[in-house]
């Protein structure tokens, strides 16, 4: 699931490390408000047509329609397992420092 996770969301990581915008929090956002413009841009503090421009550029860069519901399907699987593999490797190194400390 890892490698299915990385490979599909692999440019959108690219184009956020160079600094020009936030697009996985932004689709994040949007798929989990199901496509609602105004409550995703809310969650991100950015205006509804800074959204619109963001996801347009997602589809342009993963070359994939958002208006197909296995795409958001595909993509949303891939954001959940990233955040699992995250958070698992978060949880182990707050594990860890904290056996460290009591050391």
């Amino acid at each position: 699931m890892r490698a299915f996770a990385d490979g599909l969301l692999r440019a959108l990581h690219e184009h956020d490390a160079t600094g020009r915008g936030d697009l996985v929090a932004s689709l994040r956002a949007w798929l989990s408000r199901h496509g609602q413009w105004d409550a995703a841009a809310a969650d991100l503090g950015v205006h509804r047509h800074t959204l619109r421009y963001r996801m347009r550029r997602v589809e342009e860069i993963l070359g994939r329609s958002l208006d197909d519901p296995d795409v958001r399907m595909e993509l949303w699987l891939a954001l959940k397992a990233t955040a699992a593999v995250t958070g698992s490797v978060a949880s182990s190194a707050a594990s860890s420092a904290t056996a460290s400390a009591g050391e």
